[in-house]
């Protein structure tokens, strides 16, 4: 029975370096890249992303709270223009 435990500590503790050492020869930055293919020319797609009014279709907090008021005042892809909104839902 002590030999098993004896065992057992010695891989726990084997274990135990192992977690601690690895880092130290692991890189210390990591980057996460993310590729989108759109099929359309870029001007079409620039003036697609260009109003703000569209970013709706792709907010999540505007999924979460369909009751949302929104508020534009100015023209849409200019200079100037403002998105507003009122939720009462409590970010998460």
């Amino acid at each position: 029975m002590m030999e098993i435990l004896k065992f057992a500590l010695i891989g726990l503790a084997a274990l135990l370096v192992l977690v601690l050492i690895i880092p130290i020869f692991t890189k210390k930055e990591i980057a996460a890249v993310r590729d989108v293919v759109i099929n359309r020319p870029k001007s079409e797609v620039f003036e697609y992303v260009r109003l703000l009014k569209n970013q709706d279709y792709f907010s999540v907090w505007a999924g979460k709270d369909p009751d949302m008021k929104k508020d534009y005042r100015g023209e849409d892809g200019k200079i100037g223009f403002v998105s507003a909104w009122e939720s009462k839902m409590k970010p998460s």
